[in-house]
C-alpha cells in the first residue's frame, strides 16, 4: 500500500451501521410517501441547498416533529469502529467525508464526539457539493493538506470510491451488500476490522 497519511471514512454505511438513510431511516416513519416522493427533498437538504427545516416541510413534517427525534435517533455506530479507531490513531490521521445535511452533521458531532477521533470532517451540506462529485474530494484534499496518493478512502460505495481513485486515493469498499458499479476498489473488506490488516 502507498504511504498513506490520512484514513478518510464515509459517515452512513461506514461509521455509522445502516447506509440507507431514506430507505430505511425515513420512510419507516412515513409510511404514506415514497422514496422517489422524499429523496429530490434530501438530496437538496444534503448538498446543502436547503435548511434542514425546509427539508422537514417539504416532507410535509415538521422541526418539532416526534419523526424527527425517532429519526435521529436511529442512528448507531458500527459495531467496530471503537475498535479501530483506537488501533488507528497515533499512526494515521483520520477524517470523514460524507453526504449528510449540515444540522445533521453537527448533531452527529456532539453525539458521537467525532470532533475528538476526526479532522478534517467534510460534511456535504457544509460545503454545498456531494459525493460523487470532484468537488467534495478538492476539499478534502485542501482542508487536509494531503495529497491523494496519502490518503485511503472507505465508503461502502463503489461509485464514491472511483472518484477517489481519480484523486489517487487508495480506496477501501466496506461491502454491506452487493454493488453492481463497474469501478474496482483496491481493497474490499465485509467488516470494518478487516481494515486493520491492511493499515497496520
Amino acid at each position: 500500500m502507498k504511504s498513506i497519511q490520512l484514513i478518510a471514512f464515509d459517515l452512513f454505511g461506514v461509521v455509522i451501521s445502516d447506509g440507507h438513510l431514506v430507505t430505511n431511516g425515513l420512510l419507516p416513519l412515513l409510511p404514506h410517501l415514497t422514496k422517489a416522493a422524499v429523496k429530490p427533498h434530501y438530496d437538496a437538504y444534503t448538498s446543502g441547498k436547503v435548511t434542514e427545516a425546509a427539508f422537514w416541510e417539504g416532507i410535509g413534517a415538521a422541526m418539532d416533529s416526534p419523526i424527527r427525534q425517532h429519526f435521529l435517533d436511529s442512528f448507531v455506530l458500527d459495531a467496530e469502529l471503537t475498535q479501530v479507531v483506537t488501533a488507528l490513531q497515533g499512526r494515521y490521521r483520520l477524517g470523514i467525508l460524507s453526504n449528510l445535511g449540515a444540522e445533521w452533521g453537527e448533531i452527529l458531532d456532539a453525539r458521537f464526539d467525532f470532533r475528538t477521533n476526526f479532522e478534517p470532517r467534510i460534511i456535504s451540506g457544509e460545503v454545498q457539493c456531494q459525493k460523487p462529485e470532484p468537488a467534495i474530494y478538492q476539499v478534502l484534499l485542501r482542508a487536509s493538506g494531503i495529497a491523494g496518493e496519502n490518503i485511503a478512502f472507505i465508503d461502502d460505495r463503489r461509485e464514491n470510491l472511483a472518484v477517489a481513485h481519480e484523486f489517487g486515493m487508495t480506496t477501501i469498499h466496506y461491502q454491506r451488500e452487493p454493488d453492481q458499479h463497474p469501478f474496482e476498489p483496491d481493497y474490499t473488506i465485509q467488516r470494518l476490522s478487516e481494515v486493520l490488516a491492511l493499515l497496520c
